[in-house]
């Protein structure tokens, strides 16, 4: 295998998140090829591939069978990524996967499993630490700047998702709700920066089940929310900080966003977690005011979907480790599992799961 042609990317799913995809490969040329794509709407799938000049395949097996494919993007549905995971890594393909990993624990270890058993990547978004603001976080944090980590806080508002995306109702049932679909970005910046969880508390529920889609051809359609639509989850690590978290689909709009990290040291805000370019700033004791502080290097606009590609890429043809492994997604889903458990039962929740980053 050639350590400097770029890696063939098939797509399997050719929704909404597609394009943002395969523009964002299409700037990496010399690392990133899209060879083809995958879909069960025949139209979706003709339409991709047109635009992007690659393959269209009629099947499945037809894309397992093209030696052209590295790496299988899945960007299927919430509730069949694992199944679909499990299909491509199981016919020899390496995976990325959207998140989440999986809907449940079992699912999401046997992804990883397969992997392991296979000797194939999985990887898995958010991918969002690879980001120039995310990693100087996670520096100042490792050099110690800030002393020893104490509390965290995070939040992810994300508004009601039907005013604006055509089909939301996927988004709302299970495999989802704002805690798995978007609390999983703190949460997988903050296994990376802080280290593992090892416990939970939650409150939360569906606060508003009837919903009604904004915009699109279905807009006026109700449809009912079943998975929790707004979360509060506390958290301990294991070092002994402590953390909450807020993810919604309920509020409105808030003023409250992005990650605080507060430690003996000195206290830092990143003012928004998933785009690259986030805006950090320290206060340390005796200070009142929030200073900038520099990010390690120029940071990409908003997020660089192709960011978590670039980093399997390196790791098929220079052999380095994956940043976000399937382990650390399935991290994530087990906390995330722990609090939705936590918030029924009114109790603390152990994680069972770890994940060690590289540090």
């Amino acid at each position: 295998m050639s350590t400097t042609e770029p890696v063939g990317v098939a797509f399997v799913g050719c929704g909404n998140i597609s394009g943002p995809y395969a523009d964002s490969i299409q700037k990496h040329p010399d690392r990133l090829k899209i060879v083809g794509a995958f879909d069960l709407n025949e139209k979706a799938g003709e339409a991709f591939a047109a635009k992007y000049g690659c393959t269209r395949y009629a099947s499945l097996d037809e894309l397992l069978a093209d030696d052209a494919v590295d790496v299988a993007l899945n960007l299927t549905v919430h509730l069949a990524h694992s199944g679909v995971t499990q299909q491509l890594l199981a016919g020899g393909k390496h995976v990325h996967s959207e998140k989440p990993l999986a809907a449940t624990r079992d699912e999401g270890r046997a992804c990883v499993e397969l992997a392991a058993e296979k000797g194939l990547l999985l990887g898995c978004s958010p991918f969002v630490i690879l980001g120039e603001a995310q990693q100087t976080l996670k520096k100042h944090v490792a050099d110690g700047t800030l002393g020893e980590v104490r509390e965290v806080y995070a939040e992810m508002n994300w508004s009601r998702i039907e005013t604006w995306h055509p089909a939301p109702a996927a988004f709302y049932g299970e495999g989802a709700g704002p805690l798995l679909d978007v609390g999983c970005y703190p949460l997988s910046v903050l296994i990376q920066v802080i280290g593992s969880v090892t416990a939970v508390r939650a409150m939360g529920g569906v606060r508003m089940p009837q919903r009604t889609i904004g915009s699109g051809p279905n807009a006026g359609q109700p449809f009912t929310a079943t998975n929790p639509d707004h979360t509060c989850v506390l958290m301990e690590f294991a070092n002994g900080a402590h953390g909450r978290l807020t993810a919604s689909f309920f509020a409105v709009k808030s003023a409250q966003a992005g990650i605080e990290v507060h430690g003996t040291e000195g206290s830092m805000r990143m003012d928004q977690v998933p785009s690259f370019n986030a805006r950090l700033h320290l206060c340390k004791p005796g200070e009142r005011e929030w200073t900038d502080v520099e990010p390690i290097a120029e940071p990409h606009p908003g997020v660089e979907w192709a960011r978590g590609l670039l980093d399997m890429a390196s790791a098929i043809r220079q052999g380095t480790p994956l940043t976000c492994p399937g382990t650390a997604a399935y991290h994530v889903l087990d906390i995330a599992l722990a609090a939705f458990e936590a918030s029924d039962s009114g109790t603390t929740v152990d994680v069972k799961s770890s994940f060690d980053s590289l540090g």
